[in-house]
């Protein structure tokens, strides 16, 4: 169903009707927080499609100044237009009151950044004009001294009875600035400069300086299955940690995981392209008593983030270490861990075979292992896949593993499924590794690897396997709706 049309004129901000917002203290002295424009990566390569068309995402973030920056759009009553404020986020004391005409109903901030396109002889090529919404789904921590979760909503927009939202960007936060939208243009393989910039009106409501309301990217355009480096003509800057949380090489121990590998099942084969191939399932588990959180902060035109396990204790992160690094996989597009596990295939000597290319990964909680052991969070399913997961414009990434959880992957395809073509029938094993090089700090890691026995059956392209029983449990024909 279509939204009802509101006309601008409704939401005009009346300088009267601030005597009767209701909650608002009155306002304070101060220099109040406001928000700067910056892009994730100066230099991005993107594939036309066969039509020659480009949507991409460039990667514009709008963070936080000075400390948190929080608005309030209100109306004491139905009859009353809605009024836009800044206030103070800790004490809710008025600090700015915004210009008329200022929303875009209860979406956003209206006409709140630009965008244009030009070819590289200069023509333009697309302008478009875009809201804002400080609420966006799409957001991150610029670092660690941010708080570890935002206590703005993750909502934008209301209904007809809508009397009052909160919009907000926390202290070292930022929110992507498109999160609703992306750009899109006809375009040959050439390269094109993206100019991104905050209405002049905004600037001056807002006490946003010059440079901080402009952004440019610079996009290479290539022909589909063409994508290459993309030529970066910046030196990256650097990442600088926040100064919040200590490294240390001692946690405290109730802020440690315990991680558990399982042993691979929903075992099967499958023959393609000439190839006969060994699929498998693998759960990783932590046991606690401390959540395994995994947190990369990315700088400008960094094409890795640098990896830091934190420890947290009643909830709260108390120290820190780095654990390798987080990557963007193209494949998948999106960031992974680093070397979480290792699956390898073993003869019945225990000699390796051979080892699966699916070493990192975006770390979720997708299976309840055993929720009755202590610190467990019950409520913990999927978690928060944006931050875990990311996109080639993230600028942070939080992989998560609660106590009590697991996580479980298949490795389906060649390259993570073994090549068991020249394997003769006969013993063998597969082996789960969790954290094979030792960096993630755990209680212990005396339970890190787990082998499942498989028995290889059949003829060249028709391979079956045989997986027994482990513990008497038949992974092989699970019912998880018979019970027991």
């Amino acid at each position: 169903m279509s939204r009802p049309r509101r006309t601008f004129a409704s939401f005009v901000l009346v300088l009267a009707s601030l005597t009767l917002l209701a909650g608002i203290p009155p306002a304070v002295a101060a220099d109040p927080p406001t928000v700067r424009l910056f892009a994730a990566t100066t230099e991005i390569t993107v594939a036309r499609s066969r039509g020659g068309f480009v949507f991409i995402d460039p990667g514009i973030w709008v963070a936080s100044v000075g400390g948190a920056f929080e608005l309030r759009a209100t109306r004491p009553d139905y009859d009353t237009p809605v009024a836009l404020v800044q206030t103070d986020a800790a004490s809710g004391a008025l600090l700015r009151t915004l210009p008329a005409g200022s929303l875009d109903g209860w979406s956003g901030l209206k006409d709140f950044v630009h965008m244009s396109v030009r070819d590289g002889r200069g023509k333009l090529v697309s302008r478009q004009t875009f809201p804002f919404c400080p609420n966006s789904y799409y957001r991150a921590r610029l670092d660690d001294a941010g708080p570890v979760s935002s206590r703005y909503p993750y909502i934008c927009g209301g209904n007809p009875f809508t009397r009052g939202v909160v919009w907000g960007i926390d202290d070292h936060w930022a929110v992507n600035a498109l999160s609703d939208f992306g750009l899109g243009f006809d375009a040959t393989r050439a390269r094109y400069d993206v100019r991104v910039w905050v209405d002049p009106v905004w600037m001056a409501a807002l006490g946003i300086s010059p440079e901080d309301a402009e952004t440019r990217v610079h996009v290479r355009v290539v022909d589909r299955g063409a994508l290459g480096p993309t030529g970066q003509t910046a030196d990256p800057a650097p990442y600088t940690p926040g100064p919040r949380v200590p490294t240390t090489t001692t946690p405290d121990p109730q802020g440690l995981p315990d991680l558990i590998a399982l042993p691979a099942w929903g075992i099967s084969t499958y023959h393609q392209k000439g190839k006969d191939f060994l699929a498998f399932n693998s759960t990783e588990w932590n046991a606690g008593p401390g959540t395994l959180v995994v947190e990369g902060f990315r700088g400008v035109d960094q094409d890795f983030m640098e990896a830091f396990q934190y420890f947290h204790v009643d909830g709260v992160p108390v120290g820190r270490a780095p654990i390798g690094q987080l990557e963007f996989h193209e494949e998948h597009f999106h960031w992974h861990f680093e070397e979480f596990t290792q699956y390898s295939m073993l003869d019945a000597t225990s000699g390796e075979i051979a080892i699966s290319t699916k070493q990192s990964w975006c770390l979720a909680n997708t299976d309840a292992i055993d929720l009755a052991v202590p610190n467990a969070n019950w409520n913990a399913f999927a978690g928060d896949l944006f931050t875990m997961c990311g996109g080639p414009g993230a600028i942070w990434i939080r992989e998560v593993l609660d106590v009590g959880w697991g996580d479980t992957y298949s490795q389906y395809v060649p390259g993570q499924a073994f090549d068991i073509t020249d394997l003769p029938n006969g013993d063998y094993y597969i082996r789960t590794q969790v954290d094979p090089t030792d960096l993630i700090l755990e209680t212990t890691m005396t339970n890190n690897i787990e082998d499942r026995l498989v028995q290889l059956r059949g003829r060249p392209g028709s391979r079956r396997v045989f997986v027994p029983p482990w513990h008497g449990i038949d992974t092989e024909n699970f019912c998880p709706y018979c019970g027991i």
